[in-house]
């Protein structure tokens, strides 16, 4: 596997690491630490992610919209 396949299997990688167990995604994260540049990439997406995820929730639908 190359940086460029693992980083873009590491974009589909979900906040919460409830992904890391999956091999498909195993493969990739090896990669990551095995290379300073793509794991930082990996880690600045996975925070950026949380950040939106947390954002979003905090969006709380208005009164009367399901009417």
């Amino acid at each position: 596997m190359d940086n460029r396949e693992a980083k873009f299997i590491l974009s589909a990688y979900r906040p919460g690491g409830q992904d890391a167990n999956d091999p498909r995604f195993a493969e990739a994260l090896a990669q990551a630490r095995r290379d300073p540049i793509l794991e930082r990439s990996f880690r600045e997406s996975v925070a950026f992610d949380a950040a939106v995820t947390e954002k979003l929730g905090a969006v709380a639908p208005p009164p009367g919209l399901r009417e």
